[in-house]
């Protein structure tokens, strides 16, 4: 797994490039999480199935298709207030994932991994009730390929609503991160919960695995 870096991609309204390294302090993740995750190695990677919603450990039962809320929650389940505690049992419970809390700090997040890429999973500081997901190339690219990811993350930003992607500048080549952010401060089903984290999953692991050089180095 590739080190971490200070700063991190501002999410980019779609169409706009991601082609940039300026840090936030906001909307980012908190770059502890990073250095933590990149210094553990977590025993959580499952094979993502986007068609199913699932681990491939576990098919999909014929006939749930894409949505599987109806069996989760009566039809007049009120909205609660997102917390870590929600999104954690969330994972472990209904979808059956494995991901590691870290405690051990003023902001708390959770830390897993999806198809050998390394994830974040957390509210952002400052801003209550926004759901935070976002994912890192497990290693970085060489430096001399950088234009053309930056090429490539581009056309997925002007083509595609989300996730957002960003390169990101390591010390040894560039690094790309796909990032899903949505205001839930208003309240969510445990059904419209588990919608969004399985978009923000499928969605980033795409992402990742499909941006990339436009050239084989030479």
């Amino acid at each position: 797994m590739s080190p971490y870096v200070t700063g991190h991609v501002e999410p980019s309204a779609p169409g706009e490039s991601a082609d940039s390294t300026t840090p936030t302090d906001s909307s980012g993740p908190s770059e502890p999480a990073r250095t933590t995750a990149s210094a553990q190695t977590l025993d959580v990677s499952r094979s993502w199935s986007s068609t199913s919603g699932r681990s491939e450990e576990e098919p999909a039962v014929e006939g749930r298709g894409a949505d599987r809320s109806s069996d989760l929650e009566p039809a007049d389940e009120e909205p609660q207030e997102l917390t870590l505690a929600r999104i954690e049992s969330m994972l472990t419970g209904p979808m059956e994932y494995n991901v590691q809390l870290t405690e051990d700090r003023e902001h708390p997040c959770l830390l897993g991994t999806w198809d050998s890429f390394p994830f974040v999973i957390e509210i952002p500081e400052g801003h209550d009730g926004w759901l935070l997901v976002s994912g890192d190339w497990e290693e970085a690219a060489p430096a001399s390929q950088r234009d053309e990811i930056a090429a490539s993350v581009n056309d997925w930003n002007r083509d595609k609503f989300f996730p957002t992607v960003g390169v990101i500048d390591t010390p040894i080549g560039p690094l790309v991160r796909a990032t899903y952010l949505t205001d839930l401060s208003a309240g969510a089903t445990d059904a419209q919960l588990r919608l969004h984290l399985d978009t923000a999953l499928s969605a980033c692991t795409q992402a990742l695995s499909l941006v990339g050089p436009l050239l084989p180095e030479i």
